[in-house]
């Protein structure tokens, strides 16, 4: 809030059309992990693992939307304009995977298992806004580009980071990925092309 009322920018209220990099992270193996634990336990590492996401959201200026059970939805680009805001989701996926190879070697000497985040992201046009009741309103992001964003979540596997091709091309200069095989997704009638980010060039 300081950051957007020190750039004077006119942020409006109601349903934008903008261009913007959506993030989807889901902690993998935690509903088998979670049977081992006591209520208490699960709480304290679940919110180890969120404010890990958290952290790495901020820290390259992104928009935490919600907490999804164990996962994370958050925007880049919103609202205040970043005209790399693809890159800034992809180097905040990568900041998640590698701190959280502590917490996994953690858990592994502590129950035996561990788990591991599943992230997707996509970039393009959404319909950014608050959407709600008069009694309640949530400021997030709905469209095309926020559903791919979630199914390639969905796909990845653990400790995977799943990117669109639209994104790849917005990033593919400092960025080291590996092409994989085109998936089917709900909602779209043609194979999308992905990628696996590897790293940074």
């Amino acid at each position: 809030m300081a950051e957007i009322l020190s750039t004077g920018e006119d942020i409006k209220v109601g349903g934008v059309r903008k261009d913007v990099s959506l993030m989807f992270v889901d902690i993998r193996g935690f509903t088998p992990l979670s049977e081992k634990m006591q209520p208490e336990e699960v709480i304290n590492i679940l919110n180890e693992y969120l404010d890990l996401c958290t952290k790495a959201v901020f820290q390259f200026e992104g928009t935490l939307d919600k907490f999804i059970g164990d996962g994370v939805m958050s925007i880049f680009g919103v609202p205040i304009a970043q005209e790399d805001h693809a890159e800034r989701a992809v180097r905040a996926a990568l900041v998640m995977k590698a701190n959280s190879g502590k917490l996994a070697e953690d858990l592994e000497k502590r129950y035996g298992k561990s788990v591991f985040f599943g992230i997707g992201i996509n970039s393009g046009p959404a319909v950014i806004g608050n959407i709600g009741s008069h009694d309640r309103l949530d400021y997030t992001a709905i469209g095309d580009t926020v559903n791919l964003a979630a199914r390639l979540e969905s796909n990845a596997k653990p400790g995977q980071i799943l990117i669109s091709s639209e994104t790849y091309d917005r990033v593919k200069h400092m960025v080291q990925c590996t092409k994989l095989e085109p998936i089917k997704v709900k909602g779209k009638e043609k194979p999308v092309e992905i990628y696996q980010v590897d790293g940074i060039l």
